[in-house]
Order: C-alpha cells, then structure tokens, then sequence
C-alpha cells in the first residue's frame, strides 16, 4: 500500500475513531483493550501452543481485509474461548499501539490478547510464522495442540472454513500422531532374578518418577512374564513419549536425573554388575498408530 493511501486511510480511520469516542463520552464507557509490544523473542513464544489449540491473527488498521474479517475473529473468538487459545497480533507502527489499534479493537468489541509486533528483522519474524508466508496481510495460522501448523490463510479468512479447519484440530486424536515409546525386551541371566528386580526398582523405576515430574515422559510400565510363557525374554520395560521431540531427546533429558540421584552410579545387589543378572535382547523405538492411552 502506498504511502498516500495510508494516510487517506488513516485520516479516515481516525475520523471515525474520533466520532465513535465522541459517542461513548456521551455514555456508552467502555475500557480500552491492552496492547503488548513484542520483538522477535517475544513471537517465537507466543506461537508455541500451552496444551490447545493456538489460533493468531495477524493485521494492521490500514489493512481493509483485516478490518472486514474482524467481526467473524470476534464470533469464533466467543464461540471457542476456553477450547483454543486466540490472540491478534498487528503490523502497526510503534506509535500507534495506544492510539489506533486499541481504539479499532474496542471498536469491534475484542476481547482476544492483543500483541503489536516492532522487529528490526521482519524476514525472519515472517519466517518464524511460515516459510509460505511474505508477509502480506492478513495472515491467519492454526496451530494444534503440539505446535504443528494445521492451517493457514493468507487473505480475508472464510468463517465457515475457519471453523471447520478449528473442529478438525479439536477432534483430532493426538495418540495416533504424537506418542512416542521405547520397549527395552530384556532376558534375566544365570536366575539372579532378586538381582535384577532390585536394580529395576532402584534405579530404573526412580529415574522415570523423576522424569515424570519434570515432564520429559509420558509414563512408563514394567511387565514380567508369567512362567508358562515361551518368550525368549523375561521382562518387558517400556517408556512412552508425549511427542517426538521428547523421544528424540529422551537421552539428553535422562542424564542430569541419573547425575543427580545416582551420582555415584547405579544402587546394586550382591556386588554384581549389571551385566551379571541381565541382557538387553533387543530395544523397539516406534510411533503409536492408534490406542487409548491418555
């Protein structure tokens, strides 16, 4: 948009700002949104979901589409409060963030966070967002539950599409495309059974508690064969991951908890070595296709 347009436009917008608030002088009172500034540092944390869904809108007030598209914002804002987080962020100058875009967003009765975005590097903020994205508004991207883009629309959103891509993501079963375990088949050796169940429960057990509490698993469970069993294995351990990333890193995120709790190496029976009482026949790393883990 050209500098002359956006100054008619301007002008234009801050006519009818100056009327709306002469209207509300004369009684209808209402707050002024809140509108945060946030750099570079401050998007890339924004776009991380908190365990739903993350709707952003991203406009400015000399943008017309944005300005249209803003009222259905607000219907879907209303409608999944509470089921999705929703915040706007504005392409406006630095200037206006207590003047032009509070006063639009009171206008259409916005309650949704509201960010005004000022980077030295707008590439790498548009980057940050989308690598199909150039920046052009409005833009508009659907984040599910574990940050994986699952929607975007550059240009005026269509409120029957957004709504339906929202449903999508809120039905969606995250089991099937985030779970993540580790299955260790293990094989107790020479009987020393009391040996290995004293190392597992010791060692193995604590490390996951504590993994749990620190949020880097999922859960765990340990399962043992029953005597009838042909199995060439005795015990079953496996450790489940909320997502990739955490499986991924599952090693990284072990080895401060063993330095902690067993700074001095593992707790052991009868002076035997691990080696002694147990072998690890083979270890599966695999993604749950479907289930009913929660």
């Amino acid at each position: 948009m050209s500098v002359i347009c956006k100054y008619f436009l301007r002008a234009a917008i801050c006519a009818a700002l100056v009327f709306a608030g002469i209207q509300m002088a004369a009684g209808q009172s209402a707050a002024m949104p809140k509108v945060a500034k946030i750099d570079t540092d401050g998007l890339s944390k924004l776009i991380k979901p908190n365990g739903k869904p993350l709707l952003i809108n991203f406009w400015a007030t000399w943008c017309d589409p944005c300005r249209e598209e803003f009222p259905d914002l607000v219907k879907i804002d209303a409608e999944y409060r509470g089921k999705i987080d929703f915040i706007t962020i504005s392409l406006d100058d630095l200037a206006d963030i207590d003047t032009f875009v509070p006063k639009f967003l009171s206008e259409v009765k916005a309650t949704m966070p509201a960010y005004l975005l000022k980077t030295d590097d707008e590439t790498a903020a548009i980057k940050m967002v989308s690598n199909d994205w150039s920046g052009n508004l409005p833009m508009t991207v659907l984040f599910d539950a574990n940050g994986k883009p699952a929607y975007q629309r550059n240009g005026k959103v269509r409120f029957v599409n957004l709504v339906a891509e929202i449903d999508k993501v809120l039905t969606a079963k995250p089991l099937a495309d985030e779970m993540y375990v580790t299955i260790d088949y293990v094989k107790i050796k020479d009987g020393r059974r009391d040996e290995a169940m004293y190392f597992y429960e010791n060692n193995w057990k604590l490390y996951r508690d504590e993994a749990l509490k620190r949020g880097v698993i999922h859960s765990y469970q340990m399962l043992g064969s029953i005597p009838s069993t042909t199995a060439p294995f005795d015990i079953i351990l496996t450790t489940w991951y909320k997502n990739e990333e955490q499986h991924k890193n599952s090693e990284k995120n072990f080895e401060p908890i063993l330095k902690e709790l067993r700074p001095t190496g593992p707790k052991l029976k009868n002076g035997l070595g691990i080696d002694d009482f147990r072998q690890s026949l083979f270890v599966f790393r695999g993604k749950a296709i479907y289930g009913s883990i929660k």
